[in-house]
This record gives C-alpha cells, structure tokens and sequence, in this order.
C-alpha cells in the first residue's frame, strides 16, 4: 500500500471530523503568516529607526505586540482543534479494530501472538496520531502559507526576487524529503516490527515467569531481548542519520537562499531598506516549510504502524453472519451430517465424515484419546468455524443458517480452560447474564459448589481475581466457569472436560447439580475420563478424527473394542496409581 494510499483511507476514515480539523488547517495558516508579519514589520521598523525615525518605535512596539498576541491565540485554536481530532480518531480507530478483529475469532486469530497484536492495536494506533495531529495542518500550511509570503514578496518588492526564492522553499518542502523517502520507509516499518517483537517477547516473559525462574531461563531470555532490541536499535539509528542528512541539507538549502535573495535584490535595484525587508520575510518563510522535516520521519512510522494495523483488520473473516438468517429453532438437537473439517496447515482432517444426532432433552458424550477431534465439535457447533464438507445442524436448522449471537445463546459451553478476566468474580460470572441478580449469582454458585470459598474471600463476589484468575485455585477457577454457565441457563449444555480439574469428591457434587440443571435440556458432555460418562444415554467414541463406535456403557463394553480398550488401559492406570 503506497503513501497516497494511506494518506487517502486515513482521510477518508477522518471524514466525520472535517470541521475541527478544517478550522486547525486555517488558524495554522493564519498564525504562521502572522509570524511571517513579525518578521516583516520588525525589519520595517528597524529600518524606519535606522533611517532617523525614531518616534515611530512605540506604534510599531504596540502592533507587533497585538500581532502576537493574536498569533499565541491561533496557536492555541490550531493545536486544541488537532489534537482533538487526533484522540478523538484514535479512539475510532481502536473501536474499529475491535469491530473488524470480533468477526475473525477465533478462526481468524488462533494461532496469533497476543502480544504483537496488543502492540498494534496500542503503539501503532498512537503513531497514527502523527498523521491528524502533525502532519494534516502542517502540510497544508507548508504549502499554502510560502505561496502567501510570495505573492506578497512579488507583489510589494521585485517579482524576480520571488522566483528566485522560490526553487529553495520548494526543495527544503519536497526535494529533500523525497531524496530519502525510500529508505526511511523501509527503516520505520523494520522499527515498528522490532517493537512488536519486543511487545511480544516481553508478554510471553512476564505470563511465562514461573517457568522462566524455576528453569533458570532468565538470562538467555534477557539475551533474546537484547536481540530484539538490538534490531529496532539499528533501525533507529538508520532513521537518525537519515534525519541527520536532511536537516544539514535544509540549513544549506535556507543560507543558499538568503544568499540569492540578497543578491537578486541588489540587482535589482531595491534599496537596502527594502532588501533587508525581503531577507527578513524570506526567511521567516522557510519557517512552514521546514515544519515538514519535523514530522516527516515520525510520518513514515505512522504509514508504517497504519500498515501493520490493516495487515489484521483487512483479513476476510472466516465466518460471517448469513444474509438473511433464519428464526432461532424451537428444537434443541445437534446433528452432524458428514462433517469433514482439517484445521488450515493441518497434517490431517481433525474430523473425518462424522455423523451423529443428539436429540432434545437427551444427555450424550463423546470420548476418544487426546487429539482425536472432540474439541473440534464444539468449535463447529458454535461456528468458530465452517466445516469443510457436511453440515451441522441444531434444532433442524443448519447453523450457518442461523444469527451467530442466536446460535451462541442457545449453547452454554464449559471448557477444560475457560479465560477468566481480571475482574470480581461477579464481573465474571455477569458475561453470561449481564443483568443477573445477586440472588442468581449465588444460587449459580452454589449449584458449582463455589458458594462457600466466594463468602470466604476478603470482598466476596466483588473480589478481584487476577489476570486469568491467577488468585484462584485450578479447580476455583474451574467451578467459576461452570457457575457461569450454569447462569446462562442456555437450552444446549456442552461440557468439554469441564471437570478434568477437580477432584473426585467434588467432581461427584457437581455432576449431581449438572444432572438437575440438564433436566429437559440437550447435554454433550466431552470427556477423557470416561468413568464421568457411563450414565450417559450414549456414548461416542472417536479415533483419530473418525466416528469408530456409539452406544451405551455397557453395549460398548460388550464390544470389545476401541471403547473397551479405552476403558480397560484407564482402569489399569488408576490401579497403578493406587498401587
């Protein structure tokens, strides 16, 4: 995406704001021809002094000051009016990201490193800034306020001093930037990815910590750190001396041009009066144009971070609401009809022509050795993704048919490592029923036999967990998962390994209140345990991504086969363990 590109969608992303920012361009251009008048009613007033008129000071004293004043309050109009413009985008920025990145997940983001999207989604949005709050008026101001100061030149004093002129406020505005635009481009976009590796680095050091301490990880890890910021560090000094070239280069291209300006009006034939007049407007000229070098580096790494945001937000996402969706079911059965799906860069399908019904108000399970694509069912069930042949059905209706907020409401889904937000637990617990009362969140609580270790932490239910619910026990934060969803009160219950961390007394407690609650609801419960399973009214067996057996516990016993096995290989490891 080239630098006109950029520039385009950002403007057209700041349409709603064309107001404030038009009235930052104009008091820009304002206040900087004002300080382009400064010069020249300072040089004026020089001049008159020199030539004996002395008396004239105080008058000149009087507007130069009322000039100013006037200039200090554009300024303050201009840069009140920009940097509202410049948050107040950011702010939509960061709304619109979150709008595009929902719709991709977790298809779209499985698989991507948080703290590199974190560092897009924070630093490189505040880079854009740049963009509204220094560069916008800037540039308009670098290109309109010069042709101003000509005009008058032109107009007042010798029209060839101008022209003469000219050539230098052009090369310090577009020649001098231009020479380096390409490296320095390449220079900011390699400084952005450096940060966000660096982003990166840092959030799996600090979320990895324990084990960075207990393996003694620490000091390669603080070298792996140092290389990442040895890279920004060269591209950073690629920038510097890039900066370096091009202001040494403007100071040249100013003191060439004071130094035509001063002859061509000596050839001219312009007095000494009116001479220094021109020197004094003519530098004071190269004032806006000069503002360019100010912000054309931060620029490139604000075109730069634009870039690295819409790498995320531009990705189609995998799975999108249907045009016209069809009414939420009345039924509550789940079928899958042939279904074959490989994860994207996967070896092999996780799920290879599976086909089942559970029909409503029924309890089934599904059981299989790790990998064998249990998971992957509910992840198509709730359409995080679109099955690559085969359809998936609830109530009848195929689900890419229905709302995805109407599917996800009817599915309440407990997962062997649900995410915990650092919030209270109530916080918590509210994501499944924002408006639920405090009466509902206990009776939810005691159902998953949490009620008790609640009542005895420092603040209850307004206790702060931590980041992923570090201050809870596994099993805590496993009953907090399944007291949320027990406060869904959805139709269809799922339970993917849902009790896997808690220990057989309790796991027996609240299986007892799962029963009760799944009373006239669809339950599939997924499970590697299968002692947890053999009431259910049927048992799915998977292996390797295929539907190898179905029945109950005891028809598949009979069998002997992939089930028994299964069986029969967890027995033997509980008896080791005993013995």
């Amino acid at each position: 995406m080239t630098r006109i590109q950029i520039s385009r969608r950002l403007l057209a992303f700041g349409r709603p704001l064309l107001v404030p920012l038009a009235v930052s361009v104009l008091f820009r251009v304002l206040q900087q021809c004002l300080g382009i008048a400064l010069y020249g009613v300072g040089a004026w007033g020089v001049v008159r002094v020199v030539s004996g008129e002395p008396e004239v000071i105080g008058e000149i004293a009087v507007a130069m000051v009322v000039m100013a004043f006037a200039k200090g309050l554009f300024r303050y109009v201009e840069q009140y009016s920009g940097h509202f413009v410049a948050f107040k985008l950011l702010a939509l920025l960061r709304d619109d990201f979150y709008e595009r990145i929902e719709p991709q997940a977790p298809a779209g983001t499985e698989g991507g490193r948080s703290g590199d999207l974190l560092a897009r989604v924070m630093k490189d949005i505040d880079r854009i800034e740049v963009f509204y709050a220094h560069t916008i008026a800037p540039a308009l101001a670098a290109a309109v306020v010069p042709v101003i100061s000509l005009t008058v030149l032109g107009t007042v004093f010798s029209p060839v001093v101008a022209l003469v002129l000219a050539p230098f406020l052009i090369g310090v505005g577009i020649g001098v930037p231009w020479l380096s635009h390409r490296a320095a481009a390449t220079a900011a976009t390699e400084l952005r990815r450096s940060r966000g590796e660096v982003s990166q680095h840092l959030t799996d050091g600090v979320q990895g910590i324990r084990e960075v301490l207990a393996f003694g990880y620490g000091p390669r890890r603080l070298a792996e750190l140092g290389a990442l910021g040895g890279a920004g560090a060269s591209a950073v000094g690629r920038l510097g001396r890039l900066i370096a070239l091009r202001r040494g280069l403007n100071e040249l291209l100013v003191a060439a041009g004071m130094i035509a300006v001063l002859f061509t009006g000596h050839a001219q034939g312009l007095g000494w009066q009116d001479i220094a007049i021109t020197v004094a407007i003519g530098l004071a000229a190269f004032g806006p144009v000069l503002g360019v070098e100010e912000f054309v580096a931060d620029l490139e790494q604000a075109f730069a971070a634009a870039r690295r945001l819409w790498e995320i937000t531009d990705r189609p996402p995998l799975v999108v609401d249907p045009g016209s969706p069809e009414p939420r079911p009345a039924g509550r059965s789940i079928a899958f009809e042939s279904v074959t799906f490989t994860y994207p860069g996967g070896p092999a399908p996780a799920l290879q022509d599976v086909s089942f019904t559970v029909p409503e108000g029924e309890r089934y399970a599904v059981v299989g050795a790790s990998g064998s694509g249990k998971s992957t069912l509910v992840s198509l069930l709730l359409r995080f993704w679109d099955p690559d042949s085969g359809r998936v059905r609830v109530g009848g209706v195929p689900v890419d048919r229905l709302g995805l907020g109407d599917l996800r409401d009817l599915v309440a889904v407990v997962g062997q490592r649900t995410y915990l937000f650092n919030d209270t637990v109530a916080a918590n617990l509210r994501l499944a029923r924002p408006a639920a009362t405090q009466d509902e969140l206990e009776a939810a609580c005691r159902r998953a036999a949490l009620h008790d270790t609640i009542t005895a932490m420092p603040e209850g239910y307004d206790t702060v967990i931590g980041e992923m619910g570090e201050r809870l026990s596994g099993g805590q934060r496993q009953r907090l998962a399944i007291a949320r969803a027990l406060l869904k009160d959805a139709p269809i219950i799922v339970l993917d390994e849902a009790t896997s961390e808690l220990d057989t007394h309790t796991e027996a407690e609240i299986q007892r209140q799962i029963d009760d609650l799944a009373e006239g609801r669809t339950l599939l419960v997924i499970a590697h345990r299968l002692a947890t399973v053999t009431g259910a009214g049927r048992i799915l067996v998977l292996d390797r991504g295929r539907l190898v057996e179905q029945g109950t516990h005891e028809e598949l016993l009979a069998r002997q086969d992939a089930y028994a096995r299964l069986y029969a290989r967890q027995a033997d490891d509980l008896d080791r363990a005993a013995g």
